[in-house]
């Protein structure tokens, strides 16, 4: 049994899902933890005392502080998960440098707000990061790496909201794990939609990006996240368009076709010749059970430290000079 001290008890955290019937959903934290049987919840930390009930329904023992400096002397957490805002956690991390007993440091994305902040902290610490970029352990994403290898890419389009930053890096890191963490051969910003956040605007902007020693064409296409979330990756090949799509939960594969009715055309198939479900309600279990894999097997982290490393730097090209 491995226990798990959380911080922050917001959506990610808790709220998404405090269905203790339904075993098929794990879309926050607390419930993730519920599920596994080889996960105690032993502490619980937040600034807001209100929920404090509904989590002992999940775990009666565990503890609840609301300063995470408590947690800083433990001596029997295992994972430390990190759920709080993004320009909290260098603060929060940097304070556990000193314990040793922590065997991973499980944290929301993005990891740190400012870019200097990636490069000043511990080593020590570094190495047991695990990021939750939750399609990275999802065996559907993956497979799309596999089924576009020695493949033409002919052009790359990311439809996203709420940030650059904030949900587009989920693309970010899409790119980076099907394609190898390509370099940005050039980058043009085309506009911006409304803006999330002060700090992270949202978007449109033309990349080449070299992949098989190919450059590629890219486009992230933003949209207005309060008339819609979309968050949407299509890859054209010679052969197939490769669709995934968040809201339906699937990547489906698009045929080639001659148009019926001008059969010298080509045209995609309406109907997808093969379709793979993205189990998106069990993405942070999916991460915890790799954790513990990462933990007991002694296996490579799959999202760790340098692949966050890699995203940020894609980021940072992608904005440099935007302001």
């Amino acid at each position: 049994m491995l226990n798990v001290a959380l911080i922050g008890i917001g959506n990610i955290g808790l709220l998404f899902d405090t269905n203790k019937s339904d075993y098929n959903t794990a879309y926050s934290h607390i419930k993730a933890i519920y599920l596994h049987k080889n996960l105690n919840l032993k502490y619980v930390v937040d600034i807001d005392t209100k929920y404090k009930k509904l989590i002992k329904d999940f775990f009666p023992n565990v503890k609840f502080y609301t300063n995470y400096k408590k947690l800083i002397p433990k001596t029997d957490i295992d994972i430390l998960t990190i759920a709080t805002p993004t320009a909290t956690h260098f603060s929060i991390l940097n304070s556990f440098q000193d314990n040793k007993n922590i065997k991973i440091f499980f944290i929301e994305k993005p990891l740190f707000q400012l870019k200097s902040q990636y490069k000043i902290l511990p080593k020590n610490i570094t190495d047991k990061i695990v990021i939750n970029y939750p399609r990275r352990f999802d065996d559907a994403i993956k497979n799309i790496k596999k089924n576009i290898k020695n493949t033409k890419i002919e052009k790359i389009v990311i439809n996203y909201c709420k940030g650059l930053k904030n949900n587009g890096s989920h693309l970010i890191d899409m790119i980076n794990l099907i394609f190898d963490k390509p370099k940005i051969i050039e980058k043009k910003i085309l506009a911006t939609s409304d803006k999330f956040d002060d700090n992270d605007l949202t978007y449109d902007i033309f990349v080449k990006i070299k992949y098989q020693n190919k450059i590629i064409p890219l486009y992230f296409i933003s949209h207005n996240h309060t008339k819609y979330n979309l968050i949407k990756l299509e890859i054209y090949t010679q052969k197939q368009k490769i669709e995934y799509d968040n809201s339906s939960s699937s990547i489906n594969y698009f045929n080639i076709i001659n148009h019926p009715t001008f059969p010298t055309y080509k045209i995609f198939d309406t109907k997808a010749n093969y379709c793979d479900k993205v189990n998106g309600a069990l993405h942070i279990l999916n991460a915890y059970k790799h954790i513990i894999n990462v933990i007991n097997k002694n296996i490579k982290i799959i999202s760790s430290y340098k692949d966050e490393i890699a995203n940020m730097k894609f980021y940072y090209t992608l904005t440099k000079d935007s302001k």
